[in-house]
C-alpha cells in the first residue's frame, strides 16, 4: 500500500511540517510505502509577503509547476491521501486542498484529520470527499490500518 501524506507547509516552521510527517512513518510505515512529498525540497516561506524581481519569479514559478506535476503523479500512483490540518486553524492549505481534489478525481480514499471546531478545512466540500474524517492523529492513524486490512483480507491475504 502507498500511503501520500498531505498537509500545511506555507507559514509553518520544519518541526511543525516533519513531526506529525515522522510519526505518520513511524505508524504507518509497517502498511506499506509512505509518500512524503514535504522529504524533498519544500520552500515554506509566505512568498506572497515578498517583493520579487522578475527572475524570482520565473524561478518561483518553475518551481509551482515542478510541485504540481511532480505531486499529481505521487497522488496518482499512491493508494491512498491522508491529510493532516491540526492546527491550520483558519489559515487555509492551498497546496493540500488542491492534492484532495486530484485525490478525489483519481478516485483514491481520503483520510482527512482536523480539529472538530473551528477549523477552516471543515468544509462541506472537502468533507464531501473525506472517506474519513478524525480529530486526532492516533484515529487518523487507526482508520487507515483498518482500511487496510480490510483491503488485505479483499485481495485474500490477510
Amino acid at each position: 500500500m502507498r500511503i501520500y501524506l498531505s498537509g500545511p507547509i506555507t507559514g509553518l516552521s520544519d518541526l511543525s511540517i516533519q513531526s506529525w510527517r515522522q510519526l505518520a512513518e513511524l505508524r504507518l510505515g509497517g502498511l506499506g510505502e509512505i509518500i512524503d512529498p514535504a522529504a524533498a525540497y519544500y520552500d515554506a516561506a509566505l512568498a506572497f509577503e515578498k517583493t520579487e524581481n522578475s527572475e524570482r519569479a520565473v524561478e518561483r514559478l518553475r518551481h509551482g509547476i515542478y510541485v504540481v506535476n511532480r505531486n499529481k503523479n505521487l497522488i496518482r500512483g499512491s493508494d491512498l491521501l491522508f491529510a493532516n490540518f491540526l492546527g491550520a486553524g483558519a489559515k487555509g492549505s492551498i497546496g493540500s486542498v488542491g492534492e484532495i481534489y486530484w485525490a478525489n478525481e483519481f478516485g483514491k480514499p481520503i483520510f482527512i484529520v482536523r480539529e472538530e471546531i473551528g477549523n477552516v478545512h471543515d468544509h462541506a466540500m472537502l468533507n464531501a470527499m473525506a472517506g474519513c474524517i478524525s480529530h486526532t492523529l492516533d484515529d487518523g492513524f487507526a482508520a487507515v490500518a483498518e482500511f487496510a486490512s480490510v483491503m488485505r483480507k479483499r485481495a485474500g491475504n490477510g
